[in-house]
């Protein structure tokens, strides 16, 4: 989790080490060239020391120093300028990456924070190499001496004639540049620094005894301990020349080298992108010119901050030689990207800017990734024609090829012998020389000075310091103060930090004291810092307030910030290996604030912060995310966009799903954008594709800009994966609209039926997607009654039912059959999830299909989706697939899709998808006025339901796809399929296409829409074939078998004719006819002739319909049954039946009631032939129940023209002698009818007897349709109520056997079984005042004397008991009242009487006048009835106590009695008003002595509010006592 490489002793060691200069001849530097090298850079890979050496203090105390590093710089190095010290750290940080081969997941720790599932980064290189940089080139100061050189390291050749001269020249010049340029780079320690002479000898070239003796002359000249003989260079260029690549040794030197640019590579790095967990290649390398121009990312050009602008006010002339490189070899090849002015500029993080406006991206000529990162990352121009010799010249550039090992042992020596021979001794001998010269110049200095301060005073300020100012003191380079810190930094650089913090405490008081504020800064920091590199030697905590003050103190007073970063740099590391990281965030929070200017300088504090958060005792992981999504904005100002777009992802590890929508979209689009411009398309279209979500929080306009580029980045994606793919041709799945693939329909057959040509031709419905599924059931038994017709009374095994419309609530383990030429319709609902419309067009279904063809070859799968011209027409003369041009979706709108596929061979065809070319609406649309000669636009989708929408044409639209893939019901069988999701199969897009079958259809002609009750209506039946094969074996069957009849005669009426008519005979008044019993099927043939309906044939025959008996809206469903005539029998998959579905909705009207009732006379005994018993009354009361309504159609009168009735034992005739004509009803009338019914023997057969009222048409009832009405009337069938699912109807016979017991003897005294049929003629007048005569009949089932029976069936409500009930039910609302204990103390009363009197009860009675008050409490007037002839104890629960009783000679024991009675009125009204009182003058007689209570009375009272009926009796229950005596 962010952990640097060095502890943080290791860094601070690093950080202050000794410094030394290196000055070398001319022909020394072409020695060190033949190793591509420097001698500063030959030398530094030894600089550190492996041993341990010892060093002593002023005090003579010995101190051990380990892992002595030593820092050497070339004087000859030229220092960078202010454009190249931003470029240099800039490069730094975009040159360190995360690149792993494994997809980066050994990059990362996998960290739980409570919810929160992290992986973060196990390191920060970028940090470290912007540190490492910074700490290089910052401007070196006087107030310190750290990185002051020490000492110069003189390097003349062996080579050379004089290298005594050559020494010789090299001090002065170095002397001259400490002398003359003393603040010119390096800077120098002291005056006497140490210098230190090395002989460089070239092995392969030059003469070993000519150097030794030119070494020897030089330890005479300069000293033993300041000269070295270095031999390098043991392999000549010849031997390296002919080595083999293998031979070479490694290169230690390449890790303190800058790297040059790597020539692109054939393989891309791949990048794990944490918010997805998947890994992403990196993008082949295109021409910018195909990328877009206006869909960029902002970048700003901020002015160089005052930190680097520091960097430059006092210019070195030496740098380190690494700086030299990396500006010589990389800075040359990365140029500025000018910003335009008007590009966008995030000012916010969490602030989403305007999509309209949108930036350029950057030029071809700049590197490839468009900013910093590029060059630091390989990324060159592949183009370019010296790609193959740069690569040649690299292999050449190899560090030390002509040193061997032991060169490199000699160099390790060196280095050991300057450090131990030279360097420590010359330190110890300056910290004495600095501690004396303290010790005898510091007290005379400070008597002196202490006095001068005394009595003349001093230029320095007294009150605080500006801010502007660094220090208000200016001290020469040899005051005490600046010896005191040299002594401290010597110590320091030494590792003697013990008497190095005592240094440092004694010159901060110092400088506390003459307000040398910048040099009091400094030795607070390493004050601070020496306590800490103590560790546990040191009894002290660490001084964390010391390094607070000392970077304040940089900040405000001194307004250094490269000091304030470089205390941050070390405090953080030192406070975070204490796990102080708290603190250390808020340093590195505090240091952005203050560097606000410093884009790359604040992005690395915030994320090192971030860091800081997240590795606390208790992890802050909010904080963490917030301060990685700051780091990332600032990055993405600095143009590091690659680290911007790793600190977002990072960031949305936590905002992900946690419901912080706006948060999480700022992310999500700021990823999208930064992998646009670095070109990770994928990245870019996952990115936008979050923000198109349903739980978007966005408002309409930023939805839609969202929309707008996604779909312009996945456009891209879309073209740069076309040019590199091979298997071309395939969509991309889309995330717009929202598709419930569960939610999708199919359809077998025809599509929904139009409005026909002929508008007096009803069509069957059929079915459709609006079908009710509930009713699916009745269809199946329907259905079945039918098989079970046709296959001779048994069912199938093999029977499974025709399902037309495949849902998520039908059965679908098994693939749906369709038939070749037959439209299959899917519906997919889609719905627009945003607030902005899309725009659908072109969209039709994805499907594969695998043909049956005969043969031992393997069919070849054939899809659609391969978008190829051959391949296209393919599949439409496979399967007509239908297109639909546009659909638009409004936001938020969910809406079907109704799309067709025709099959033109069998075979299996599976629906895999929906395609479709998804946009945004545009500012063009068509005109409502068209111009002259344009045909009229038919681009508005019929699919959508609702009104027409205006066609929207789309300039950025994406040609994608989505998957339907249905998920099938979850199983819950078995113990296994309950403990696991498991889930069965749903293959309704999985069809199976057969071959062609015979289609019927059926139309009605004047096909009823209303109906009178008992109405007989003639229509016709057309049946037509409209497919390529014969059919036969025709049938129908439906819910209300009494609806309607075919005729079951020969001589039928023709239409439109409803009655057959029998001839006039004037010699028989009442014909009687007879008929033998018919059963009535559930299931109809319906004749056609020959029974085969041939392709195209149509046939038409004559249907009758009755209304039923009770009024209201019926929906009668019929259900058409047919067989193909050429089914193969050996076929065991071949459909064998089909079926067409029919819904008729009926309003039937109230037309005439009739109630009958038959009455026997009583039996004559004198009489013989007992005629009496053989004839029976008929009473029957018709009623016409339709009124008369203006404007409206209503039955004017009703005329009864015939009574008939079936029986098998009774025959009726007219008790009147005259002839009945016009026997007529009026509207709301009644009409009281009697007739005649004789009993005779019948040989079984049923027999009709007519009554006619009208002669002139006598209707013979015997025939179709008046006696199959009969016979389907619910009076004659006996269907079974609880299945109702008979095959066939049983006969209507009256003398079925009972299954009870034989009561028949006894029960045929009052049996009577017979039907009465009557036959009516209704005269209707219609809105346009013409009549209209409509016919009918009702049935009226009389089977018992006395009973009155009516025509239409009584519903007889079940009896049985109510069921158990768990759940008390819900109790229904009342209106609310007041409280019961309010209302009944509404009105407070009392009793004014006398306490106690004397009577004489031998006189009579006791009369005692009683006052009683009443009060009303209320504000509002109240009623009050006075009721003394009730007690309000009879509404209690007191009871009144037993009179007393009384012995001789004993006193009258104190009993309370309320036996009394009050005398005079027993009712009083009044009323009160509110708060007013009133008094009722009442009388109590008592016939006995004794205690009474006289609150015996009841009041009760109402009041404005209430219910004027109910009165409500008040509460009083304090007795009121009186005390008679005798």
């Amino acid at each position: 989790m962010a952990q640097c490489k060095q502890s943080a002793p290791e860094f601070i060691q690093n950080t202050f080490s000794p410094h030394v200069a290196v000055l070398c001849s001319k022909d020394a530097e072409v020695l060190c060239q033949k190793n591509n090298l420097t001698f500063a850079q030959l030398v530094q890979p030894f600089c550190r020391l492996g041993t341990e050496v010892h060093i002593k203090d002023p005090n003579n105390v010995s101190h051990s120093i380990h892992n002595l590093r030593i820092s050497t710089c070339d004087m000859s190095a030229t220092p960078p300028q202010q454009a190249t010290t931003k470029k240099m750290l800039g490069d730094a940080v975009a040159g360190s990456q995360l690149q792993t081969g494994d997809g980066g997941r050994g990059a990362g720790n996998m960290m739980s924070v409570g919810n929160y599932d992290l992986q973060l980064h196990a390191s920060t290189p970028w940090f470290e190499a912007y540190r490492e940089c910074f700490l290089d080139v910052i401007a070196l100061s006087d107030h310190e001496y750290l990185s002051h050189c020490v000492g110069c390291i003189f390097v003349a050749s062996s080579g050379q004639s004089d290298p005594i001269a050559t020494f010789t020249s090299l001090t002065n010049q170095q002397l001259q540049q400490q002398q003359q340029f003393p603040n010119k780079v390096p800077r120098w320690f002291c005056p006497g620094i140490l210098t230190y002479y090395v002989l460089l000898h070239d092995v392969s070239d030059g003469e070993l005894p000519r150097a030794e003796a030119y070494y020897q002359s030089m330890k005479t000249t300069f000293g033993s301990q300041c000269c070295h003989l270095l031999q390098i260079n043991s392999r000549s260029l010849q031997t390296v020349e002919n080595m083999k690549p293998e031979a070479s040794l490694p290169d230690p030197w390449s890790q303190f080298l800058p790297k040059p640019p790597e020539p692109v590579k054939s393989h891309t790095p791949r990048y794990f992108i944490t918010w997805e967990g998947v890994e992403y290649d990196g993008l082949p390398l295109q021409d910018d010119a195909s990328f877009p121009s206006h869909l960029s990312e902002a970048r700003l050009t901020s002015t160089i901050p005052d930190l680097e602008n520091s960097m430059i006010e006092t210019t070195p002339d030496v740098i380190s030689d690494k700086i030299s490189s990396v500006h010589s070899s990389s800075l040359t090849d990365l140029n500025e990207t000018n910003t335009s002015n008007n590009e966008l500029l995030m000012d916010h993080p969490l602030a989403f800017h305007s999509t309209e406006t949108q930036a350029q991206v950057e030029e071809s000529s700049i590197a490839h990734d468009g900013d910093a990162t590029a060059a630091a990352n390989g990324y060159q121009d592949g183009k370019s024609a010296g790609s193959a010799a740069g690569q040649e010249k690299s292999k050449l550039r190899v560090h030390g090829v002509c040193l061997t090992t032991s060169d490199m042992d000699r160099l390790r020596i060196f280095m050991h012998e300057f450090v131990v021979r030279s360097l420590i001794p010359w330190a110890e001998k300056q910290m004495r020389m600095l501690n004396e010269q303290l010790t005898s110049r510091k007290g005379i200095h400070r008597s002196i000075f202490s006095a001068t301060k005394k009595w003349f005073g001093t230029n320095k300020p007294s009150g605080p310091v500006q801010a502007s100012q660094n220090t208000s003191v200016v001290y020469t380079s040899e005051a005490p103060e600046l010896q005191l810190r040299r002594l401290a930094d010597l110590a320091f650089l030494f590792q003697m930090y013990d008497y190095a913090y005592h240094t440092y405490h004694t010159a901060k008081r110092d400088f506390n004291n003459d307000h040398a504020w910048l040099h009091f800064a400094g030795a607070l920091e390493m004050a601070s810092l020496s306590i800490f590199m103590l560790g546990s030697q040191s009894q002290r905590q660490y001084p964390h307030h010391y390094m607070e003050s000392a970077i304040t103190t940089y900040l405000t007073t001194c307004r250094n910030f490269q000091y304030a970063i470089r205390a941050t740099l070390v405090s953080t590391e030192a406070l975070k290996c204490r796990g102080m990281y708290g603190e250390a965030a808020m340093q590195f929070l505090k240091m952005t604030n203050e560097v606000g200017d410093s884009d790359l300088s604040s992005a690395l504090f915030l994320e090192q912060g971030a860091h800081c958060f997240i590795n606390m005792k208790t992890p802050m992981v909010r904080k963490y995310a917030f301060h990685m999504i700051l780091a990332g904005h600032r990055f993405n100002k600095a143009g590091q966009r690659k680290h911007s777009l790793r600190a977002y992802s990072q960031a949305l590890q936590v905002f992900k799903s946690k419901y912080w929508s706006l948060a999480e979209d700022h992310i999500h689009f700021t990823i999208g954008r930064q992998s646009f411009n670095l070109k990770q398309l994928e990245n870019a279209s996952s990115a936008f594709k979050h923000l198109l979500m349903a739980e978007s929080k966005q408002p309409a306009s930023q939805q839609g800009a969202f929309l707008r580029e996604y779909l312009f980045v996945y456009k891209q994606l879309l073209t740069q994966e076309a040019g590199e793919n091979c298997s071309y041709g395939r969509l991309p799945e889309l995330p717009l609209p929202n598709i419930n693939s569960n939610t999708t329909k199919v359809l077998l057959g025809k599509q929904q039926p139009q409005i026909p040509e002929n508008p007096r031709k009803t069509p069957a419905t059929g079915v459709w997607f609006d079908h009710d599924e509930s009713r699916n059931m009745s269809w199946q038994k329907l259905e079945e009654r039918l098989v079970i017709s046709a296959n001779g009374g048994s069912l199938p095994n093999t029977f499974r039912s025709t399902l037309q419309c495949f849902t998520n609530n039908t059965e679908n383990r098994a693939s749906p059959i369709a038939f070749v030429g037959e439209h299959i319709v899917v519906e997919v609902q889609v719905e627009d999830p945003l607030q902005v419309t899309l725009v659908l067009s072109d969209v039709m279904l994805l499907w594969s299909f695998l043909p049956s063809i005969a043969g031992a070859d393997k069919p070849q799968l054939i899809s659609n989706e391969v978008s190829t011209g051959v391949k296209n027409n393919l599949a439409d003369e496979i399967i007509q697939t239908t297109v639909i041009k546009e659909v638009v979706l409004e936001g938020g709108q969910t809406a079907p899709i109704r799309l067709t596929l025709v099959p033109r061979q069998p075979g299996e065809l599976r629906v895999v998808g929906l395609a479709y070319n998804l946009g945004t609406t545009s500012s063009q649309s068509q005109s409502s006025s068209p111009l002259p000669g344009d045909m009229p636009s038919s681009t508005a989708s019929p699919s959508i339901l609702g009104s027409q929408k205006p066609t929207f044409i789309s300039s950025v639209y994406v040609r994608g796809k989505q998957k339907l893939e249905v998920q099938g019901p979850r199983l819950n069988a078995s113990k296994d399929d309950k403990t696991s999701k498991l889930y069965g199969p749903d293959r309704r897009l999985d069809l199976t296409v057969h071959e062609e079958m015979p289609i019927l259809e059926v139309s009605f002609c004047d096909f009823p829409d209303s109906l009178l009750c008992g109405e007989v209506h003639c229509i016709e039946m057309e049946v037509r074939n409209t497919g390529r094969s014969p059919l036969h074996q025709l049938k129908v069957t439906s819910t209300h078998p009494d609806f309607f009849t075919f005729g079951c005669s020969q001589d039928l009426p023709k239409y439109p004719y409803v009655y057959q008519t029998r001839s006039v005979d004037s010699d028989i008044s009442n014909p009687i006819d007879s008929c033998s019993v018919r059963s009535v099927p559930d299931v109809i043939d319906i004749p056609i002739e020959g029974n085969i309906l041939r392709p195209g044939d149509t046939r038409s025959l004559p249907m009758w319909l009755r209304g039923n008996d009770i009024g209201g809206v019926h929906e009668v469903d019929f259900l058409f049954y047919y067989e193909p005539l050429n089914t193969q029998a050996k076929d065991k998959d071949s459909v064998r039946h089909r079926v067409l579905r029919h819904r008729a909705v009926v309003n039937t009207v109230e037309s005439l009631s009739v109630r009958a009732m038959v009455t026997k006379p009583s039996a004559c005994v004198s009489g013989s032939d007992r005629q009496e018993l053989k004839s029976c009354i008929i009473s029957c009361e018709l009623e016409n129940l339709s009124q008369v309504q203006v404007q409206r159609p209503h039955i004017q009168e009703v005329q009864v023209t015939q009574v008939s009735c079936a029986s098998q034992d009774w025959v009726v005739n007219s008790l009147s002698i005259s002839d009945q004509k016009d026997v007529r009803i009026g509207s709301r009338h009644i009409l009281q009818l009697a007739l005649k019914g004789t009993k005779c023997e019948t040989d079984g057969n049923l027999m009709f007897s007519e009554v006619f009222f009208d002669m002139q048409k006598q209707i013979n009832s015997v025939q179709t349709p008046c006696c199959d009405f009969y016979f389907r009337s619910p009076a004659c069938r006996q269907i079974s109520s609880a299945t109702g699912d008979a095959t066939l109807l049983p006969i209507p016979s009256y003398r079925s056997a009972p299954t009870q017991p034989d009561f028949s003897s006894v029960n045929k005294a009052r049996e009577v079984k017979l039907t009465l049929i009557i036959l009516w003629k209704a005269f209707v007048a219609q809105e346009n005042g013409q009549l209209k005569i409509l016919v009918g009949q009702h049935h009226v089932c009389i089977e018992r004397v006395d009973t009155v029976v009516t025509a239409y069936p009584l519903v007889q409500s079940n009896q049985d008991q109510p069921p158990l009930k768990f759940i008390r039910d819900v109790e229904p609302e009342t209106e609310p009242q007041p409280s019961p204990e309010v209302t009944t103390k509404l009105v407070s009363y009392s009793f004014l009487h006398q306490l106690d009197s004397t009577h004489d009860f031998n006189k009579g009675l006791c009369i005692v006048p009683v006052t009683l008050k009443l009060q009303n409490h209320t504000n509002t007037s109240v009623d009050i009835l006075v009721d003394t002839s009730k007690s309000s104890d009879r509404f209690g629960t007191a009871s009144s106590p037993s009179p007393p009783q009384f012995s001789p000679g004993s006193p009258t024991p104190p009993v309370m009695s309320c036996s009394f009675s009050w005398v005079g009125p027993t009712l009083a009204n009044l009323t009160l008003a509110p708060g007013a009182d009133q008094q009722l003058q009442l009388k109590a007689a008592f016939c006995r002595p004794g205690v009474y209570n006289c609150n015996n009375l009841a009041v009760f009272v109402t009041y404005a509010d209430a219910d004027p009926s109910e009165m409500i009796l008040q509460k009083h229950s304090t007795p009121s006592i009186i005390t008679l005596s005798a």
